[in-house]
């Protein structure tokens, strides 16, 4: 199966992920305030943002050349047409380097839940945001042989962020469930379980909520002791 079939598969068995991802709010959060011109992007900071943006669109015009003329692919249609409008727009203005690296990652989330990009690169481009605001990260990866998070023997892992002494664990990805929760939560608390080390809070970094009622995840969350933040968000103290 190709990447294309692949990607629409996806896409017609969960329309839902197209509903939340492609708005143009997405897009020009990003981009909504410009900081002083000694800031300013670099062309070469601009340029791989193009090249990442013609990836993108390369892989729309092989969904569109796949697609069936089943209601939720015109629908899909749509919405790559206002895209492709965003992208245009994105392009006539001048981003900072910050900017750029926000619009970087949601792409990269954008593309993950697509299965364009793999969710290890998201990661890596989070953590290499936490890295550069000062924060130690390290990748924590555990064989659970008792099944405590998941119900079975499984491989677990999770990002512990360290920063002024204070240690967090940081959960990684382009999209959550409320169904995600519990077991972030479990992989919290087998964390301290194992390694006999507290922690300050659990946090959840990712750009997108994929729920029917995305406002209550966050709620529902800070029941089970989690905060969800967006990247390069400042968490609640």
């Amino acid at each position: 199966m190709s990447l294309a079939d692949e990607v629409r598969r996806i896409l017609l068995e969960h329309p839902e992920i197209l509903v939340e991802a492609l708005t143009a709010q997405a897009l020009y959060e990003a981009l909504a305030k410009l900081t002083p011109w000694e800031k300013l992007a670099t062309r070469e900071d601009v340029r791989a943002l193009a090249s990442r943006l013609d990836a993108l669109e390369k892989e729309v015009g092989e969904i569109r050349r796949e697609a069936t003329t089943k209601d939720e692919v015109k629908a899909l249609a749509l919405r790559l047409d206002a895209l492709e409008k965003d992208v245009g727009e994105i392009r006539r203005n001048v981003a900072t380097k910050d900017d750029v690296k926000a619009l970087a990652l949601r792409l990269d989330a954008l593309g993950a839940r697509w299965g364009v990009v793999s969710e290890e690169a998201f990661r890596e481009g989070v953590r290499e945001l936490l890295r550069e605001a000062g924060y130690s990260v390290e990748r924590w990866v555990y064989f659970d042989s008792a099944g405590y998070v998941f119900g079975r023997a499984s491989e677990v892992e999770l990002d512990i962020v360290v920063k002024d002494g204070r240690r967090v664990a940081v959960e990684i990805t382009s999209a959550v469930k409320r169904g995600d929760l519990s077991a972030i939560r479990r992989k919290a608390e087998l964390y301290a379980k194992a390694t006999d080390a507290s922690l300050d809070r659990v946090l959840v970094v990712t750009p997108y909520i994929q729920d029917r009622s995305p406002q209550y995840v966050p709620a529902l969350a800070k029941e089970l002791g989690i905060q969800i933040v967006a990247p390069g968000e400042a968490p609640e103290a």
